[in-house]
Parts: C-alpha cells; structure tokens; sequence
C-alpha cells in the first residue's frame, strides 16, 4: 500500500511519500532522500520495493518550497539548512505513526540523495542506524552557508553502507576513496561496493542510459540484506 501525507515545514507543505509494509506493525522505519529528478516513478518504486520487504519507507519532496517549478528547475535552489529541517520533519512525522518503530531507522539515497542521506544522518544525531548512500555526488560542496558534507563525516554515528559505479564521475573512484579514507580516520563503521561497468545513476530505472539491471539488483540484493540485518534482526 502506498499515500500521501503532508507536514508543514516553515510555512509551507510538504508531500511525504509513503511505502507502508503489510500488517500493522511496528515497522522499521526508512527516511529515502530523492535524486534530482525529484519525486519521480523512480523515487515511487524504490519506497514500494522497500515497503514491501517491511520497511515503513517516507520519501519526503524536499521541492516543494518551490511549487510550479519543474525538477531541473527546483533543484538550482536546493540549501543545505532547508533539507536537513525537511529530514527533521519527516522523522517527527514517523513518530506520529503507529505502525513505525523509531528505534529502528535507517536513511537511504541515490544520486543528489546520497548526499542528502548523508546530510541527514550527520545532522540529526543518534536517529538512524544506517546510512545508505548510492552515488552521492557533490559532497565536497556546501548548499549555502555551512561545512560540506564531506566536512561533516565526523558527526556521523550509524554504519554507512555505500555504492558507487566505477566510472562515475560524480563521485569519482578517487572521491571515493577520500570517503573512505575519512571515514576509516573517523572510526565510521562502513562498507562500500563498487560496480565495474557502472556509471552514475546506474540503480535509476528512469535513466535508461545509465541504468545497469545487473549491478542494480546486486546492489537492491545487498541494500535489503544489510537492512534485514540491522533492522528486522
């Protein structure tokens, strides 16, 4: 099953979309931080694949400050405070449901949304068990005012399990690396896959140029398994 709810974040509504899992639950609960393509068919399928291993899934439109304007149009105003105030809200929306365990959350993301998953979880402290982040470029840059968010892995607590394509650009393998570096410096419990013959976007089924079937249900394989794990465990 699957809606729409709504929450008000600083004067204006935001449309959550939610993946509900059979039976009544608790869940396990996953905040999924859009690409740029924004609340697209995309977006819809993943939190419905995740609703229907178990996982409570919100998919949050972190667009919607700008209504009337279209995705590549939306996402030239994208800042930092505003995303992380959007996650906050999505997360006090999970507690208000009664089929949502918010002892049991994770943050999962792809393109834009990986950069996102890990804002979020380096932001709110000690809410999320997981970070999921899928190709999360520009994470070197800050949206406005603020550290990047490469600059603000030493806030982060929870395991990160990352994917990224080989020949990517953004990230690129060597950005990759620095991830990985900083983070085994932190002390961050994380693994990271990395898929030969993958581009950016290679898990977005929208993007048919990128999408790589193969390495995608590996990587949805290995999401679910780890969520299963630390979640359902």
């Amino acid at each position: 099953m699957s809606r729409w709810d709504t929450v008000n974040v600083g004067g204006s509504d935001m449309p959550i979309y939610v993946g509900e899992p059979e039976g009544a639950g608790p869940h396990p609960a996953i905040v999924l931080t859009f690409h740029r393509g924004g609340m697209d068919s995309f977006t819809t399928e993943s939190a419905n694949r995740l609703a229907a291993a178990g996982f409570l899934t919100l998919a949050p439109d972190f667009y919607h400050r700008k209504k009337g304007m279209d995705a590549e149009e939306a996402v030239n105003f994208r800042m930092d405070d505003d995303v992380i105030a959007d996650i906050s809200a999505t997360v006090d929306h999970i507690a208000t449901l009664d089929n949502a365990d918010t002892s049991r959350m994770a943050i999962m993301g792809h393109c834009m949304g990986g950069r996102t998953a890990y804002l979020g979880a380096a932001a709110l402290l000690d809410t999320f068990k997981l970070c999921i982040p899928f190709y999360s470029g520009g994470a070197f840059s800050p949206w406005g005012e603020g550290p990047s968010v490469f600059d603000r892995f030493d806030n982060l607590k929870c395991t990160v399990y990352g994917f990224y394509g080989n020949d990517d650009k953004n990230p690129s393998p060597e950005d990759v690396d620095k991830f990985d570096a900083r983070l085994t410096e932190l002390g961050v419990e994380h693994t990271f896959y990395r898929y030969d013959g993958a581009g950016h976007a290679f898990q977005n089924t929208v993007n048919q140029a990128n999408f790589r079937p193969e390495q995608s249900e590996d990587a949805w394989g290995k999401v679910l398994g780890h969520l299963s794990d630390h979640l359902l465990g």
